[in-house]
């Protein structure tokens, strides 16, 4: 892979922030430049669930800023992703929507468990934690990550509604905090880990290390109290000291912890519910010492990004060797799927998108996002025969995938519901709220899916080979198979209407013989 510049932007509860980064691979690249615009874009939105007009005019002010900042330092590609404020917002759509529309600025919106992953993977190697294990906490405007990595892995995510914005606006109404308040504060936190805790019971990890503005914040503050005692300048949060910085800083009014060293006045508002979940999320692990980290989310999309570069120019892989995919196949047999049919399709499908990739210019990722709606097409079952393509679309779309946004898993979710039934319409309220381009992805891929699906109609494992031929407007499709395929070939007669549309084509439908049964 050659060198190249990304830009990748946090929209996050507290803050938006930019960093531009000149990339050798995935795990070879220099930060060169880092922004932030406060837009606190939590504020309230956290508590009504609605992203307000001033709340999205602020953020797609800040991304223009950051737009042009990327342009001139001429930037390959900019990656966007937003956090809780969104996630959470009712009119998430119509914000994704106008930023795009505004700034020409794809958002991503990441699922809460997507966030840690992607968090864990920063801070794994920022760390060199290849060969380790760490726990990494981050805690945000609106929740709180933490990612047990191992060997540069996640082993065991998880997000928990605690964040530094929201649980101020909560719980924190005086000025300093009353000991009532900051009580019922610490029994909020204590219980939000009672199931993380529950699910790491046992396990074990090397270090702890700590994303985000408020922990470093933390330990600039613990820093500068002890810099005669730390003369390299190492950062680190020990959990005694972290215990008498909060009750110092909780029991000043905001006017003088703005006036506290490091912090900056707006992280003097939430400062002492950081402080608070911090010191929570120590006690509860047992953690005495914990390492700030310099790397956060942005770097972790930046990564991710990247590996999916170096994987585009990889030959395809089954789905069952890709690492994406593994919550996909337990999401399947959570809700009792049939696995063999649900395999067969899936490399059905795979065949028919390695065919067409060259030809349509599908990309790799692509090719990912239909393997997980194929080997999930029939998860509608669990609830009903009837109309089990629906019934699959809202499980998928409400299942926890981690690997994939909450863009990418909504897309998931449209593939696997138009494999059979209807196709893509206007009245179809959820697929005209996707972009142009996920519209399309979704009919394309779709359409591949739908003819998969039907070459396996009988659940026989009729086909053991497919190939395409194209001829100006016509696509020929020639199935390989000693046994008589007509239930096959009559499925596709019946299906072939989307795919027909999504690639501009007339499909045609031949058989021949294996060579190796003659």
């Amino acid at each position: 892979m050659k060198t190249q510049k990304l830009a990748a932007i946090d929209i996050g509860s507290n803050s938006l922030k930019l960093v531009i980064v000149e990339a050798a691979a995935s795990d070879s690249f220099t930060v060169i430049l880092q922004e932030r615009e406060r837009v606190r874009l939590g504020h309230e939105t956290l508590r009504n669930k609605f992203l307000s007009k001033e709340a999205i005019d602020l953020s797609a002010a800040a991304i223009a800023k950051f737009r042009q900042i990327a342009e001139s330092r001429e930037v390959r590609s900019i990656i966007a992703v937003a956090t809780a404020s969104v996630r959470e917002a009712n009119n998430a759509n119509q914000f994704v929507r106008e930023i795009e529309e505004r700034t020409s600025v794809r958002v991503d919106v990441l699922s809460s468990i997507e966030e840690a992953r992607l968090i864990g993977i920063a801070a794994a190697q920022f760390f060199g934690a290849d060969d380790a294990s760490l726990l990494n906490i981050d805690i945000g405007g609106g929740s709180t990550e933490l990612s047990l990595m191992k060997n540069g892995e996640p082993h065991k995510l998880f997000s928990m509604k605690l964040g530094a914005v929201g649980l101020t606006e909560k719980f924190l109404f005086s000025n300093p905090p009353k000991r009532k308040e900051l009580e019922n504060l610490q029994a909020e936190i204590v219980a939000a880990l009672q199931q993380p805790l529950r699910k790491t019971k046992g396990a074990t990890w090397q270090f702890s290390t700590g994303t985000s503005g408020t922990i470093l914040n933390l330990a600039g503050l613990l820093n500068f109290q002890t810099a005669e005692n730390a003369p390299t300048g190492k950062l680190e949060i020990q959990l005694k000291k972290l215990t008498a910085l909060n009750k110092l800083i909780a029991s000043l009014p905001l006017e003088k912890r703005a006036e506290l060293p490091v912090i900056s006045p707006q992280r003097a508002e939430v400062i002492v519910a950081g402080g608070q979940i911090l010191e929570g999320v120590m006690r509860a692990f047992r953690i005495q010492t914990l390492q700030p980290c310099g790397y956060a989310l942005r770097e972790g999309v930046i990564i991710d990004y990247l590996r999916e570069i170096e994987s585009e120019s990889m030959p395809p892989v089954p789905d069952v060797e890709d690492k994406k995919l593994r919550d996909v196949f337990a999401i399947g047999r959570r809700y009792g799927y049939e696995e063999s049919h649900a395999l067969k399709v899936a490399d059905l499908a795979e065949q028919i998108f390695d065919a067409l990739a060259h030809v349509y210019k599908l990309s790799r990722h692509g090719r990912t996002l239909l393997s997980a709606a194929a080997l999930l097409h029939d998860v509608g079952y669990h609830i009903s025969h009837e109309s089990h393509h629906k019934h699959s679309y809202y499980l998928i779309k409400h299942s926890e995938m981690t690997g994939f946004s909450e863009t990418e898993k909504t897309i998931i979710a449209h593939i696997a519901r138009y494999h059979r039934g209807s196709v893509p319409k206007e009245k179809h309220t959820d697929f005209m709220q996707l972009s142009e381009r996920d519209r399309r992805s979704v009919a394309q891929l779709g359409a591949i899916l739908r003819l998969a699906e039907a070459l396996d109609r009988g659940h026989e494992n009729r086909i053991q080979d497919i190939k395409f031929k194209r001829d100006k407007q016509n696509l020929y499709l020639k199935l390989v198979s000693n046994e008589d395929c007509i239930i096959e070939r009559q499925a596709i007669e019946q299906k072939k209407d989307l795919f027909e549309m999504a690639f501009d084509c007339n499909l045609i439908v031949e058989q021949t013989a294996s060579s190796m049964g003659r």
